[in-house]
């Protein structure tokens, strides 16, 4: 819920490819339509049934549901007495285009956003946009200023009609013209962004899949920047696979973070814990190791699953080399960059098991070895183990520090009395992912 502070009103989804979100986001643009809705035979459940239903419980404590007929079959009711939600939801799907060549019609928002209605196939234009087109030319002011936050400066466009009669946009640039069909898929998707947001009011709510897509980088990151600002007095929901849009400055202040996945063929929703949340607060102000919680960290959230935690940086780089040397694959499931310390173990291990990760390992130095019973104690599910050395690699005497016997010598080599002891640690921690171990 929105409090006033930045990216407070955020609902993130995160998971694997094919996990079940965009299925939630049709859900809800289900629900938001005033049109009533046939389930063909391909969206309905045969484990349930053949039946769908979705049901929406408010703050008011009351219920509205969306289900098939008793009958069976693809036509739908709403009970209760035929309601529908009693406020708009606007709804992005992922699939954001239009067919260039359009007829003249003006779409008010609500209008919009509730008879839009619910496609039969994921990739049907939404040619009812071109509605919200003549409307935004209307207030084109307004919707630069917010385009421009994402893309300045932004393009010089408007409405033109060809001989024929139909309609299009066309847009300038050096003395060029071109319609909306020569021009990039990330632009035309700022469009139908930008106007779901430009006109908006405090307390609505807007739901998006996938606004990365076909997007550079840094449109992302100011795209992300800018649903963080609404978001600070509306609800924003979102289906993402970029870790450009998990912020966790933004869950620190309220934003709500759910993985979507499958392990046992069906969907599950985890939801990260306002508890764990809060104690993730620390690695923000962390100076020293910013890239706890930082993009290669974020990144990782959504893989399938099968993550290994190390205490350091230095851990990702020397075990990726020396993975090489004892033939053992496990260099891309590292977690970003270390978690800073073993220490830290606890809280970025309580992340995970928050978000419903069923596999995840963690590698210590030998002088961590006695915290492993207790690491065990809290996460009896994943894998702990330590090398059999202080740190992975030597190190020489430095005032106010000692000499570290390492893995590694000082030419990097693993040393030969260590070869056997660190074989089997990774050993362990590769069959622990191959399939499932005596805990």
């Amino acid at each position: 819920m929105p409090s006033g502070a930045e990216g407070s009103g955020l609902t993130i989804l995160i998971g694997p490819n094919n996990g079940g979100k965009s299925t939630i986001v049709e859900s809800l643009r289900a629900m938001a339509s005033t049109q009533n809705q046939s389930f063909t035979e391909g969206k309905r459940n045969k484990e349930t049934g053949d039946r769908v239903s979705i049901v929406a419980t408010l703050d008011t404590d009351s219920a509205l549901e969306l289900r098939t007929v008793d009958a069976g079959g693809s036509e739908t009711v709403r009970t209760p007495n035929n309601q529908r939600l009693p406020f708009t939801l606007y709804v992005l799907p992922s699939r954001r285009y239009f067919n260039p060549y359009f007829g003249r019609g003006q779409q008010e928002r609500q209008a919009y956003a509730t008879n839009v209605g619910f496609p039969q196939s994921r990739g049907a234009a939404l040619d009812q946009f071109s509605g919200r087109l003549f409307r935004v030319l209307e207030k084109r002011a307004a919707f630069d200023a917010v385009l421009r936050r994402v893309l300045d400066p932004p393009p010089d466009w408007t409405i033109d009609q060809a001989d024929g009669g139909q309609y299009y946009l066309k847009f300038s640039a050096a003395g060029q013209y071109h319609t909306s069909d020569g021009l990039g898929e990330g632009i035309v998707s700022l469009f139908f962004l930008v106007d779901a947001l430009y006109d908006s009011e405090p307390g609505e709510v807007i739901v998006i899949d996938e606004p990365e897509l076909s997007l550079h980088p840094a449109f992302q990151r100011r795209l992300a920047a800018l649903l963080a600002d609404y978001a600070k007095d509306r609800q924003i929901l979102y289906a993402t696979h970029s870790p450009y849009f998990v912020d966790f400055n933004h869950v620190a202040s309220g934003a709500e973070v759910a993985r979507v996945h499958k392990p046992a063929g069906a969907s599950v929703i985890s939801r990260l814990g306002r508890a764990t949340a809060d104690k993730l607060r620390g690695f923000l102000s962390n100076a020293n190791n910013p890239h706890i919680l930082g993009l290669d960290a974020r990144e990782a959230l959504f893989v399938e699953d099968g993550l290994v935690l190390v205490e350091g940086q230095e851990d990702v780089v020397f075990y990726s080399r020396l993975l090489r040397e004892v033939a053992v694959d496990l260099s891309e499931r590292f977690f970003g960059w270390g978690v800073g310390g073993a220490d830290n173990i606890p809280m970025i291990a309580g992340l995970l098991s928050d978000l419903g990760f069923e596999k995840v390992a963690a590698i210590l130095d030998a002088n961590k070895k006695h915290r492993i019973d207790e690491f065990e104690k809290l996460f009896p599910k994943y894998r702990f183990v330590a090398i059999p050395a202080d740190d992975v690699r030597t190190k020489p005497e430095r005032p106010a520090q000692r000499a570290v016997h390492g893995l590694l010598d000082e030419a990097g080599e693993l040393r030969p009395e260590f070869e056997k002891d660190t074989r089997t640690a990774f050993d362990i921690v590769q069959r622990y992912f191959a399939a499932d171990v005596e805990q």
